[in-house]
């Protein structure tokens, strides 16, 4: 019963993210809208922003997990494989839009904790997207350190900016483009 609770106060968190925003979330509303007492979410967590960094974690695993099935698919090429995973991630955003309000730029901005998860974040699904650079022609010039960590930052930056405008339903619309501006330094 405990691990429900805290699945459905994780839940909770970024449903009420997505409706009031992190300056209204709130312990006493994020217990009510996943039926438990507050005290019951001091039994789980020490404030919001701890709720809300444990929520953003587990969001990100699924996203990371995604990611990598697609990454894990080598029956086709890397270009692909790229185009699998972003599509993915912005399907499944799509679908769950509370989920894509708390990876957006609300939580981040307004817990420290949050902003560094994110940070590490970025680092991971960078570390992902080096792998393209094999494919690039011999002799090309070396890529900046640093250039995957940029394009996954400016790719979750253009997410966040269609999230906030409550564009949340037509993330998969930037599939495409996304791909293009991942897959650019690597020849694709």
């Amino acid at each position: 019963m405990p691990h429900n609770q805290r699945w459905r106060l994780l839940g909770a968190v970024a449903e009420v993210l997505a409706e009031e925003g992190h300056v209204g979330t709130s312990s006493t509303k994020v217990s009510k809208v996943a039926g438990v007492s507050p005290a019951t979410f001091y039994q789980h967590f020490d404030n919001i922003g701890d709720c809300l960094l444990a929520a953003y974690e587990a969001a990100f695993d699924c996203i990371l997990a995604l990611v990598r099935e697609a990454c894990a698919e080598e029956q086709i090429g890397w270009p692909q494989r790229l185009a699998v995973a972003v599509a993915s991630t912005l399907r499944f955003l799509a679908v769950e839009p509370a989920t894509a309000h708390l990876l957006g730029t609300e939580a981040p901005a307004g817990e420290r904790m949050v902003a560094e998860a994110r940070l590490r974040s970025i680092e991971r699904l960078a570390a992902l997207l080096a792998s393209g650079r094999t494919l690039r022609a011999k002799g090309a010039p070396d890529l900046p350190d640093g250039t995957e960590r940029h394009l996954i930052a400016g790719a979750c930056a253009t997410c966040s900016e269609w999230i906030a405008a409550g564009d949340v339903e037509r993330l998969p619309e930037l599939a495409p483009e996304l791909t293009k501006t991942l897959s650019a330094p690597y020849g694709g």
